[in-house]
């Protein structure tokens, strides 16, 4: 059995939780104790320190805002979480990617077991491929953009690596004068671009970012939610099926509005060269969108497959108690109107998650290692 100090977690419950920004809502921690599945952390009131953000596991719309000098009097957190904690509390600006490559960090140190080790090692090569891919295809681009007809006779991604490379060279000199610098700052820059862009990727690319294959794992979740709704007799357990997909389908309008506002300029690398020149961090934050809005959704894609097909019921129970919340900060990232309260609403007879107070404890902590191994 494992005992939650009901006591001293009531002291930190919330009515409601309507965040305006994506800050105040907090990152995703892949924590592995039952508890604190999907918790998030965000910085404090006062901007020093973190408090964490839980789902209150009794069901309904309240949230719990908890310092973690706390939630340590309220259950017992693993050592992965633990040194977890340790790790990011530190920080002082919290994102995805910072979470994303401190949990990583933690996990290949082995505290949350070999697979999810392992799997921090693959994930890293990938994305080093991911970089080196992205400058590779902006690469490609400029040079098709200033070769004259005949030196484009060969396309460039149809050449051998040696006279790719001097055309790529030979790209970034012609063009270099446009901006007023040297071929060799604007081959930093695409490198730069390419760090930045990378986990969104170029449009049209063969092999999907990461953040495009996770947007059309949240798509087929929705579609597959669905068809069980379709399929299931008992409308109380469609509830918890109905906000999932619902809050699915907020975010991906939002992701493809972030999508499609990056695509425009990666399909155009002339402009986004001197978008970079006038000013990166108005990129790079746009580049970070769909990491913001996305974020939360892996570890419900990952519930969903994990469940064995037939115990999907109570598997959509913890999943639409996770979904996350769509902070009001998407209207003017993308003028985008839309009925943000309504999963929230839904929220509101989603019933209590019971597992984490029984015997399951160690079940569960194992499952949450696998989900971890597959975000890694």
């Amino acid at each position: 059995m494992i005992e939650i100090r009901n006591d001293i977690l009531e002291r930190f419950g919330t009515s409601a939780y309507q965040p305006a920004t994506f800050l105040e809502r907090g990152v995703t921690v892949p924590f592995t104790t039952p508890f604190l599945l999907g918790a998030r952390i965000r910085p404090t009131d006062t901007r020093v320190g973190l408090d964490v953000v839980i789902t209150n596991p009794s069901g309904g719309r309240g949230y719990y805002i908890v310092p973690w000098s706390a939630l340590t009097e309220i259950c017992s957190p693993t050592l992965h979480d633990r040194r977890l904690w340790q790790r990011l509390s530190d920080q002082t600006a919290i994102a995805p990617t910072l979470v994303r490559e401190t949990a990583r960090a933690v996990a290949a140190e082995g505290l949350a077991g070999r697979e999810a080790a392992a799997a921090v090692a693959k994930t890293r090569n990938e994305d080093g491929a991911a970089r080196m891919r992205t400058n590779f295809l902006l690469l490609l681009d400029l040079v098709r953009r200033t070769e004259t007809r005949d030196e484009a006779a060969i396309p460039p991604q149809a050449d051998t690596p040696a006279n790719i490379e001097t055309r790529a060279r030979r790209a970034m000199a012609r063009f270099a004068p446009r901006l007023g610098v040297s071929g060799d700052i604007i081959a930093a820059w695409l490198e730069s671009i390419a760090g930045a862009v990378a986990a969104v990727g170029v449009p049209g690319d063969a092999s999907p970012s990461r953040m495009r294959r996770l947007a059309r794992r949240v798509a087929t979740l929705a579609g597959e939610i669905e068809l069980w709704i379709a399929q299931s007799a008992d409308p109380t357990e469609q509830h918890a099926a109905t906000l999932v997909v619902d809050a699915a389908k907020l975010t991906l309008g939002c992701v493809a509005a972030a999508f499609r506002d990056l695509d425009a300029l990666l399909s155009d690398i002339p402009t986004l060269l001197r978008a970079w020149r006038e000013d990166s961090t108005d990129l790079a934050r746009r580049a970070v969108r769909p990491d913001w809005l996305l974020d939360g959704w892996q570890v419900i894609c990952d519930l969903w497959t994990d469940a064995d097909p037939g115990l999907r019921g109570g598997a959509l129970w913890e999943m639409a108690l996770l979904a996350p919340v769509m902070p009001r900060e998407v209207e003017e990232w993308f003028g985008i109107a839309e009925d943000w309260d309504r999963p929230t609403r839904l929220r509101r007879v989603v019933r209590a998650n019971e597992d984490w107070r029984t015997g399951r404890m160690l079940d569960i902590v194992a499952r949450n290692e696998r989900l971890l191994a597959k975000a890694a």
